[in-house]
């Protein structure tokens, strides 16, 4: 079941129930590629600054940071803003997208005795490993941003967005908007549990007439996107592709700089996009991109806060938490989210997301 949810109280979660569900839970149930299920929201009031989750106790949570990129480190540090200001006890371990150093920092935490472990995963199979450590040891295990592999392992929550649903959004502009196109995906890391959904969305929501017809992995970073899409330049002929899909923002400016290059942005090859960064942002009000799918680190920080307080203080929290996506053109750039620390602690106050039981 879905339910979704816009504030809670003081150790509380949204109860009352209204008649019209948040925007995020409509598009999923408009996103072709979107699960099937039944929807209901739920939303009261927005709290005044002071009615937030009241930590029990000082806890103490165990963080583990998937990579440096930019996306990680702004989780990172808009947890550890939220984290100060509820005055709780945040270690931080970035396992600098290894699978070695990420099991290795759950292990840290454990011996640690943290109350809570909370991973961005590098590796979906190395954090269900995760998730058995941590139940062996009678830890709280919670997964944002990522997933866990299926597997023995009990993950608490995990809190991300529905990955499945954004690729169906940016897959159905482009059925909207260019139909019959041609795209090439410039794809995340492969592995984590990110970009393979995202492209399962899009590819199951492209119009009859449009498909994919390049992919290759940019790792979410700008410098080997750049080389991709420079291979690709050299090796297709005007026509083959019309159409990119750059994974995130770093990609996307790899993306860009290739494409300007060869002087072929927009002339003929389109570029869309997904973040919601400040580089992506500038770049669908330049008209560099059509769309990005804009999503926030930072806000995604507060409201994974609020479900890992919320367990710790015993109150009993979704399976899993999606957080929610924008879809960003030239018309409407300022409902995008935003990158800012403090939107960590407006993610933790007065965040919307769609609790998934």
């Amino acid at each position: 079941m879905l339910v979704g949810f816009t504030a809670c109280k003081k150790a509380e979660v949204a109860e009352t129930p209204t008649s019209e569900a948040p925007a995020q839970t409509q598009e999923q149930a408009q996103a072709p590629a979107a699960e099937k299920s039944e929807a209901a929201a739920v939303e009261e009031p927005v709290p005044a600054e002071e009615d937030y989750i009241v930590p029990k106790e000082v806890y103490e949570i165990g963080y583990v940071q998937g990579g440096s990129d930019a996306y990680y480190q702004m989780q990172a540090d808009a947890a550890q803003y939220t984290c100060d200001k509820l005055g709780v006890k945040l270690n931080i371990i970035n396992a600098e997208m290894k699978p070695e150093k990420e099991l290795a920092a759950v292990e840290t935490f454990i011996q640690q005795g943290v109350d809570a472990i909370v991973v961005f995963t590098a590796s979906a199979e190395t954090s269900q490993i995760g998730a058995q450590k941590a139940n062996e040891a009678g830890i709280p295990y919670f997964i944002v941003g990522s997933e866990a592999a299926p597997g023995p392992g009990v993950v608490t929550s995990t809190i991300k967005g529905n990955f499945v649903t954004g690729g169906a959004m940016l897959g159905k502009f482009v059925a909207e908007n260019l139909p019959g196109s041609k795209v090439a995906i410039v794809e995340g890391a492969l592995g984590q549990g990110i970009a393979e959904p995202f492209e399962e969305g899009f590819e199951a929501a492209l119009d009859p007439g449009s498909k994919v017809v390049l992919k290759a992995p940019g790792d979410w970073n700008a410098e080997k996107s750049e080389e991709v899409v420079n291979g690709w330049m050299a090796s297709y002929k005007d026509g083959d592709f019309d159409v990119i899909y750059a994974m995130n923002a770093d990609i996307y400016i790899g993306t860009v700089k290739a494409l300007e290059s060869a002087g072929k942005l927009n002339n003929p090859i389109k570029v869309i996009t997904h973040n919601g960064r400040a580089e992506d942002l500038d770049g669908v009000a330049q008209g560099k991109a059509l769309v990005t799918l804009a999503n926030s680190p930072t806000y995604e920080a507060g409201i994974m806060l609020r479900i890992v307080i919320s367990a710790l203080n015993g109150e009993e929290v979704p399976k899993v938490v999606e957080t929610p996506f924008v879809m960003v053109t030239k018309d409407n750039l300022d409902e995008a989210f935003g990158w800012a620390i403090e939107s960590s602690w407006k993610g933790y106050v007065y965040g919307s997301y769609t609790a998934v039981k």
